[in-house]
């Protein structure tokens, strides 16, 4: 009470104390804000370092599967005949059995470009990704007397550019009857650290970190897709429906597939629809026929919403691939692009294809 009433008896001393307190206020809001700064700064230096770190511990470029390519605009590829136990690389740089660059008669040649889900190095065993099941499936029904080759021009790693670059100068040179590009949600950028430029990382390492420890689930979905639709992506998605439409202009039959995102809550929580639009709205834009697998994936439960492997939302089951071939195949039957079950008696003849395909 005798130190108010001395207070309030000494001319400014009220004032003073409050200056007092507003400067240890400031003090300590700077304190924290330089902090946080050094934090941040500390944090973009160390992952720095341990991405160059990686980069240095890679093995040498003739032992690894990925190689850099000589077209900048591929930016990596397979290296050609590179083997490992359940995945092989054939010497034209394909995850594909050997074959020959003019088609043989008698085949249906169907070429498929895409990343990881089609090319699968480290995910499901070969036989069960889908295009190999619709290539079985094909030959098991007949169709004529057709035999039909599923071509595999997919890399790990590959954006929607790649992609296009890969039909234009690969897949192209093996004349096939019909090309799929297989896309998924993270293909405005390639994603491959070794040699390229993945889509912008956070604002803040520091709320990254955050982020990811407080919402996992959350962050995983950022991770993996959000990130990829700044201005840049979004115009990389666009070029490349308008490239993949400039193919269908000049006579290649062209079909885009899109597996959606794997996890439930990325629809029903977080708006994830958003990012098949452009998807589907560049297909129509560009006159490419689009597939989009997430309705079906949802009413058979592929997309779940407790995943089982957290760290990967983007690769289906051995029964999501299954479906997959399942729905390509009566997409392309309903586009009038494969030959009918039941058209044509006794074996084609070189470059015949028949009245019921294209």
């Amino acid at each position: 009470m005798a130190a108010r009433r001395f207070a309030a008896e000494v001319p400014g001393a009220t004032g003073s104390r409050r200056k007092e307190h507003l400067l240890t206020g400031v003090i300590l809001v700077l304190a924290l804000l330089l902090s946080l700064g050094l934090a941040e700064v500390g944090l973009r230096v160390y992952y720095h370092v341990i991405l160059w770190r990686a980069v240095q511990a890679l093995p040498p470029v003739g032992a690894r599967a990925v190689i850099p390519s000589m077209d900048p605009e591929l930016i990596f590829e397979w290296k050609p005949r590179w083997r490992s136990e359940g995945f092989t690389v054939n010497s034209f740089g394909m995850p594909n059995d050997e074959l020959t660059v003019e088609k043989p008669s008698g085949v249906f040649r169907i070429a498929f470009v895409g990343d990881s889900i089609s090319a699968n190095l480290g995910f499901r065993p070969r036989p069960e990704i889908y295009l190999n099941v619709l290539e079985r499936t094909l030959n098991q029904e007949g169709r004529g007397g057709w035999r039909f080759e599923a071509l595999n021009f997919g890399v790990n790693g590959y954006g929607i550019l790649q992609e296009l670059e890969m039909l234009r100068t690969r897949a192209l040179r093996f004349q096939p009857d019909l090309v799929v590009v297989q896309q998924c949600l993270n293909d405005p950028y390639p994603t491959d650290t070794a040699y390229a430029k993945l889509a912008p990382d956070a604002t803040s390492r520091l709320w990254n970190i955050v982020f990811r420890r407080i919402q996992p689930d959350r962050w995983w979905g950022w991770n993996l897709v959000e990130r990829n639709y700044d201005r840049a992506g979004l115009e990389n998605l666009r070029r490349g429906m308008v490239g993949l439409g400039e193919e269908v202009k000049r006579g290649v039959r062209v079909v885009a597939v899109l597996f959606p995102y794997l996890h439930a809550p990325a629809y029903d929580s977080w708006g994830y629809q958003r990012y098949h639009e452009p998807y589907r709205k560049g297909a129509a834009q560009a006159g490419v026929p689009f597939l989009d697998l997430y309705t079906v994936f949802r009413q058979r439960g592929f997309i779940g919403d407790a995943p089982v492997d957290p760290f990967d939302l983007l690769h289906p089951s051995r029964e999501a691939h299954a479906l997959a071939a399942a729905e390509i195949e009566a997409k392309l039957d309903g586009l009038g692009l494969l030959p009918a079950r039941d058209a044509l008696d006794g074996r084609p003849k070189d470059g015949e294809i028949g009245a019921d395909s294209p």
